[in-house]
């Protein structure tokens, strides 16, 4: 496995899933695979409930993306079992590969039967492939988070985050407003489930208009509401809802919530509820936590200390940042050290990256050394690109996979010769990413 679970364990920490997960379409008989497009097609839209659910598993297991907005108006079919399917089927189209993504999602949500769009959302950044969704789909998605029923508002949601986050990245995000709104009523609802469910979702979508800030005012202006309710998650009675609110308000830097994470972090100290609440406040990196974050750098603990440099480094405060070379010349712990060459490449420093990319070949060191370097995303591409080369084949795997997340498609260059490397584990890398940057062809099949 190529990549490390720190920051999608951050943002799925907790998760319950719903004791009836939906099971993926089985292969149709070899008779039926024969059925024209235009009739598989036709098919969806006849009033036999049957028919319209053999003809989606049929498009399901195709898997060819020209039929992603032909499967978006059964989003809201009134056959329950259709809608989910539907649900399923475009997450399923627009994988990267889908057999990696339930491997790798399986490592972070451990409940039996866990449906593909939880999974597919646990992956995180590099899920999908370079093809955006059409607005009809999120739509469609839309009005599936509104179902009656509840496994079905689930993975609606969960959809939402996997197919909206990147277009939110581009600034392509259609109709945030009643997204939101979908998602809030499932942040009130009942159900500790639900409520999960939409403050990852929704923390995932806010931290992701923050990387274009400007195409996204629509949204953002609605991210204060938003991240009132879910500071009051951080109250809920439901422990995991706790943890996971802290982790969306870091994920979305709220500052309105510094006072209460501080609050949290003095009371909870370095317990699970402590160490989170300070992971939200480096996350967010106010501006008058640097004082905290300072005095913290003497703190026994090497993961306070890690902390307190990764949120002096997102501060972009040049005194702090300075501080922080002063007060750290006699580190000893790797991980702190990791955060401080981290801490610096944020500040435009790059000269100690490779302590960072050294890292990925380090069992505890790369969960911390992946996250940091999708984080300082495309102004590190071509330096990144040039260390695509170590002798060391988990650096090499985990910088080609990198290179696929904070890449464009002028980086395909970089990666093409990795996907012939005599190591499995960086060839898998290099062709996933690959599939990440280069657009596909409505009429090429997903990856099975």
């Amino acid at each position: 496995m190529t990549r490390p679970t720190r920051s999608a364990a951050r943002s799925v920490v907790g998760l319950a899933l719903l004791g009836a997960a939906l099971v993926a379409a089985a292969p149709q008989p070899a008779a039926a695979q024969k059925l024209a497009f235009e009739e598989v097609v036709a098919n969806m839209k006849v009033g036999d409930p049957k028919v319209r659910m053999d003809a989606l598993r049929l498009l399901r297991e195709a898997g060819y993306l020209e039929a992603a907005p032909l499967v978006a108006p059964l989003l809201s079919d009134p056959v329950p079992e259709i809608q989910a399917l539907a649900i399923e089927t475009e997450v399923a189209l627009y994988l990267v590969d889908e057999a990696y993504t339930r491997q790798y999602g399986k490592t972070l949500v451990k409940a039996k039967g866990a449906s593909l769009p939880l999974l597919a959302f646990a992956q995180g950044r590099g899920a999908t492939i370079a093809n955006p969704p059409s607005a009809a789909i999120l739509r469609g998605l839309q009005a599936a988070a509104a179902s009656p029923v509840a496994t079905v508002r689930f993975d609606a949601a969960y959809a939402i985050g996997v197919l909206g986050a990147p277009l939110v990245r581009r600034g392509q995000f259609p109709d945030a407003r009643v997204t939101v709104d979908r998602l809030m009523v499932l942040l009130r609802e009942p159900d500790a489930t639900m409520r999960l469910a939409a403050t990852h979702v929704l923390g995932r979508l806010m931290g992701s208009a923050l990387a274009n800030p400007s195409a996204n005012a629509d949204l953002l202006a609605l991210k204060a509401d938003v991240g009132d309710q879910i500071i009051a998650g951080m109250n809920d009675p439901d422990e995991m809802i706790r943890l996971s609110s802290m982790g969306a308000l870091g994920e979305m830097r709220h500052d309105r919530a510094v006072q209460a994470l501080s609050d949290s972090f003095s009371y909870y100290k370095r317990n699970r509820f402590g160490m989170a609440a300070l992971d939200a406040l480096a996350q967010i990196a106010h501006t008058g936590t640097m004082t905290v974050f300072a005095a913290l750098l003497e703190n026994g603990d090497e993961h306070v200390r890690r902390l307190s440099a990764e949120g002096i480094g997102r501060s972009g405060d040049a005194g702090a940042l300075a501080n922080l070379g002063v007060r750290t010349t006699r580190e000893k712990s790797k991980l702190v050290l990791q955060a401080v060459a981290f801490a610096r490449a944020k500040g435009g420093d790059f000269s100690e990256i490779t302590r960072v990319v050294d890292g990925l070949r380090n069992t505890v060191l790369r969960p911390y050394a992946y996250d940091y370097l999708v984080e300082l995303g495309p102004p590190l591409a071509p330096s990144l690109a040039g260390l695509a080369s170590h002798k060391d084949a988990a650096v090499r795997a985990g910088v080609v996979d990198i290179l696929g997340i904070i890449g464009n498609e002028a980086t395909l260059t970089a990666i093409d010769g990795y996907s012939r490397d005599k190591n499995k584990n960086v060839a898998a890398a290099a062709e996933r990413s690959r599939r990440r940057l280069a657009v596909r062809l409505p009429a090429q099949p997903r990856v099975p």
